[in-house]
């Protein structure tokens, strides 16, 4: 029985040797280049470069370190978004502002009647305050954001 096994193991070493006995190059009678592992009548062998071996990286730390660049790329979102919100309350504050013109805005077509046009003086006055105290509470939101390192 062990006979029969080394036989078995010997014959299929011989059967299968020549397909690891390395890389054969055959140019066919039109010229097209085929590589094979099997050697045929007018193919040649191909000394090929040892193959690089690179060593594994250091893993250790690296969930820690992919941890800290999704951080730092919500934060960096978070300052956007609160950037662009300032910019835009600051344009809407401008705006109000060019139109309050220091407590003389200009009197309008449909304000015949006094009282709108100090209804509207009034409207601007508290619009420019709501726009100035939302404008410091994001300002205050920005700088409560952790630096990113």
């Amino acid at each position: 029985m062990k006979f029969s096994y080394i036989f078995l193991s010997a014959i299929l070493f011989i059967y299968t040797y020549p397909t690891y006995s390395g890389v054969f190059k055959q140019i066919d009678e039109h010229g097209n280049v085929s590589y094979s592992n099997l050697q045929s009548s007018n193919a040649e062998k191909v000394d090929l470069p040892p193959i690089v071996v690179v060593p594994s990286v250091d893993t250790e730390g690296v969930d820690e370190r992919i941890k800290k660049r999704r951080e730092n790329k919500i934060i960096r979102e978070q300052h956007k978004e609160i950037e662009q919100k300032i910019a835009e309350e600051s344009s809407l504050l401008e705006n109000i502002k060019a139109e309050y013109k220091d407590g003389n805005p200009d009197r309008l077509g449909s304000e015949r009647n006094y009282q709108r046009y100090l209804d509207r003086v009034e409207r601007l006055k508290k619009e420019i305050s709501v726009r100035e105290t939302n404008l410091q509470a994001l300002q205050r939101e920005l700088e409560k954001l952790p630096q990113i390192n």
